[in-house]
């Protein structure tokens, strides 16, 4: 399920330049952007199963929206700002 889509904007500069060393890109630009997220998420996911297994807590969060929605909620994980950048 897709929640957010972003839209980049490009002078036509970076998009011929773009041109001339990727093949496609929306593609490349896709692919980059949900490599970070799966890095992430992993990140998060072992993040909090360490805090869990530390509590000796039960893990009762099943999925991987649950997962991180869960260590969000318990102050495992925040969002980042200018300041603070897990």
């Amino acid at each position: 399920m897709i929640h957010t889509s972003y839209t980049v904007g490009l002078t036509t500069a970076q998009f011929k330049a773009l041109e001339s060393v990727m093949v496609d890109q929306d593609d490349w630009i896709t692919n980059a952007i949900s490599e970070r997220a799966r890095i992430a998420i992993e990140d998060i996911s072992n993040k909090y199963t360490a805090f869990k297994i530390n509590k000796g807590e039960a893990i009762t969060a099943v999925g991987t929206t649950a997962i991180i929605e869960a260590a969000y909620a318990e102050g495992v994980v925040g969002i980042a700002t200018d300041n603070y950048t897990p």
